[in-house]
């Protein structure tokens, strides 16, 4: 374990301080002893896998991160007639190696990942999804560690899917890390027009810059991109921070931008939403560190 371990060049918007401890864990008994330390220090736990949907503060932080980048582990099953697969993969295994596998195994069902950055893990713990489609019915199994430092499994009949939203019971688990996915075997010419499609969804969104993905969530029926862009907010700016003009849910960091930068920038957006059009947008991104308005 390690202690005041800088952040910045462990999230994609490339900002933020240090945290107080940081363990990288390769294997779920080692996960568990981290979540033990963290317990036995009294320290608040964050788990932080590819750092695309998180913005970290510029502050030292107070926290114990365990990273899940090592727990990397991917097995595959195959059942006894082949036409389907189980993957067990571990929660540090990045969304493209894991979609790469997919495509090369000829399994259908994972193409909603197209374009999604970051680890298994925290898509799945923020339910990732295209277009309605998502881990919902895919899923298995999920292996973690609980608020004891024990080891557990959780069976599909204790999964609740929502929009956005952890599937497994956070007051229960402290972090994943790994799951089991059943996937079938699909005709690779239906697997790639389905990438193709997803692929196509991506186009409006600044592909290649130092971003979190999509900041907010989309209200019930409508896009909080589109809320965003009828405000006049494309283009505004604090500091490095930038409303993109390819797509207003998105903030980019054009190279010097602070965690406030982004932070302020944010808060300026939901204001103007709630003025115009009375509505109170819901972040999509989580937070390391404390925020608050100036």
């Amino acid at each position: 374990m390690q202690r005041d371990h800088p952040l910045k060049n462990l999230n994609t918007w490339g900002v933020g301080g240090v945290c107080k401890t940081f363990d990288s864990p390769r294997t779920a008994e080692e996960a568990s002893e981290s979540v033990a330390a963290v317990l036995n220090q009294d320290l608040r736990l964050y788990v932080l896998g590819g750092g695309s949907n998180v913005l970290v503060s510029d502050e030292p932080i107070k926290a114990a991160v365990v990273h899940t980048e090592k727990l990397d582990l991917i097995k595959l099953t195959r059942s006894g007639n082949g036409e389907s697969i189980e993957i067990e993969a571990g929660a540090g295994v990045s969304v493209k190696k894991l979609l790469a596998l997919t495509i090369e195994e000829r399994l259908g069902g994972l193409e909603f990942l197209t374009g999604i950055p970051g680890t298994l893990g925290g898509a799945l713990w923020g339910n990732a999804g295209a277009c309605g489609c998502g881990f919902s019915g895919l899923i298995k199994e999920v292996c973690a560690v609980d608020w004891n430092a024990r080891t557990i499994r959780l069976g599909e009949d204790l999964f609740q899917w929502r929009y956005r939203s952890c599937p497994v019971d956070e007051s229960i688990v402290a972090l994943i890390t790994s799951c089991v996915i059943s996937l079938k075997t699909t005709p690779k010419e239906m697997i790639f027009n389905n990438i193709k499609r997803f692929a196509g969804m991506k186009k409006g969104q600044p592909l290649g810059k130092k971003t979190a993905g999509c900041v907010f969530k989309n209200p019930p029926g409508m896009s909080a991109g589109l809320l965003l862009d009828e405000c006049g907010c494309k283009g505004m700016r604090i500091g490095g921070a930038v409303v993109s003009g390819y797509h207003a849910n998105f903030i980019e960091n054009d190279g010097d931008a602070s965690s406030r930068d982004i932070y302020t920038l944010c808060e300026l957006c939901r204001e103007m939403v709630l003025k115009l059009h009375g509505v109170n947008l819901e972040y999509e991104i989580k937070f390391l560190g404390n925020f608050k308005k100036d």
